[in-house]
């Protein structure tokens, strides 16, 4: 299941998840933080803004983990390798 919201680490000034909306949707993440803020001072809804953020920040994947599991990428496991007999005569 690929998720529709996610965060991302380059760009990130907190968690990365104004970076995470501003790469989803095409924006720019300082546009989008300056928003949350102005909303957050001038609005007594603020503190449920907070509330979603914090929930987003620990509950949603990082996007550059969903392109290393999606295409393989990264470090090989090693539960993954081949398993090396002894009378293998490779030397």
């Amino acid at each position: 299941m690929n998720p529709i919201f996610y965060k991302v680490r380059r760009g990130r000034i907190v968690f990365g998840v104004f970076a995470g909306l501003a790469d989803r949707f095409g924006l720019d993440a300082n546009l989008l933080r300056f928003l949350f803020v102005l909303f957050s001072i001038f609005h007594f809804y603020g503190l449920v803004g907070l509330a979603i953020y914090c929930l987003c920040a620990f509950s949603l994947p990082y996007k550059e983990d969903l392109e290393r599991e999606k295409y393989g990428l990264g470090p090989r496991k090693r539960k993954d390798a081949q398993v090396i007999k002894d009378d293998d005569s490779f030397f």
